[in-house]
């Protein structure tokens, strides 16, 4: 009895860690299309509203920007040059639990339209503040001529070089 008894907490333990894994994949994809409508719709404040206080972004052009202020304005910037009528599309890869509250996420990116259209992948951390998920550092790294971007999620690359269908 008592074997039996010590089986269904376990299995229940495991569900519950199973569902809390889950989780956080739900809440970063929730993030993720999130940070691409505000940029697909040029809304600076609302990108920013995605990072914490401190956070630091290196964009795929090499500049680090420190601060979810500064972040603002380099958005704010942006759509009024270079990335005036571009738009964002993110594909999430790998999740990566470092603490409950502590994620490092990676996956590909590629902006049309604008001045400067581009395609690359992006590693971000990514962190649980007051019950919200918030960007602490965005790391873009663009696609150079003659390379190419693997696919997120570990997918293997077709003959091109982009992720089979």
């Amino acid at each position: 009895m008592h074997k039996r008894i010590a089986l269904l907490i376990a299995a229940v333990i495991g569900l519950g860690s199973a569902a809390a894994a889950q989780k956080p994949a739900a809440d970063i994809e929730a993030l993720t299309r999130t940070y691409e409508q505000a940029f697909n719709k040029g809304d600076a404040k609302a990108l920013s509203a995605l990072y914490t206080k401190d956070a630091v972004r290196l964009g795929a052009e090499g500049q680090l920007v420190n601060g979810q202020a500064a972040i603002e304005k380099y958005y704010t910037t942006a759509f009024g040059a270079t990335a005036k009528g571009a738009k964002l599309t993110l594909k999430p890869g790998r999740v990566q639990e470092v603490t409950p509250d502590v994620l490092i996420t990676e996956g590909t990116y590629q902006v049309t339209g604008g001045s400067a259209p581009g395609n690359g992948r992006y590693v971000n951390t990514v962190v649980r503040q007051g019950g919200q998920w918030r960007l602490a550092s965005v790391v873009a790294v663009p696609q150079t001529a003659g390379s190419t971007t693997p696919p997120a999620s570990g997918a293997k690359p077709d003959a091109s070089g982009t992720k089979g269908k």
